[in-house]
């Protein structure tokens, strides 16, 4: 039984086919709630120093195009929802998060240029690290109603 789903997404077309496999999921369960997380970055994967802290309006950008995503999900806004938005590393955080939480799956878009379906390093931490089911969406993923 599946009670409560994570969703990292970074507004990304890969997080975007996640998210909806994730609300058509928790329709099937019925009450399993939905955990939108996105990370703001503390740093580049291109740049070896840190970059510099988010501003309170950066965040606050974000913040709303979570809400945006979580009702263009939903409908409506839905309590079985929650949006969170971090800052700093990205690994560790999500890590973080996932293990101070008790999900029952986590969703991973990927993005596919065409040639392959590479997974990125954050999504093979967390499958490697979180100790629970790790669903892999590619962003040209076509899926039509899942059977319960």
């Amino acid at each position: 039984m599946i009670s409560s789903i994570l969703i990292p997404t970074d507004f990304s077309p890969a997080s975007w086919q996640a998210a909806q496999l994730g609300m058509e999921l928790s329709k099937i369960y019925g009450d399993a709630t939905i955990s939108f997380l996105h990370i703001y970055p503390a740093s580049s994967k291109y740049s070896l120093k840190n970059g510099p802290k988010a501003t309170n309006s950066q965040l606050e950008e974000v913040e709303q195009r979570m809400n945006q995503l979580s009702q263009d999900m939903s409908g409506v806004a839905d309590d079985r929802i929650q949006n969170v938005v971090l800052s700093g590393n990205v690994e560790e955080l999500m890590m973080q998060f996932i293990k101070e939480h008790n999900f029952d799956l986590v969703i991973v878009g990927i993005n596919s240029n065409g040639h392959d379906n590479e997974i990125g390093s954050h999504t093979v931490r967390v499958i490697k690290e979180s100790g629970i089911p790790v669903m892999i969406v590619p962003n040209r993923a076509a899926h039509g109603t899942i059977a319960s």
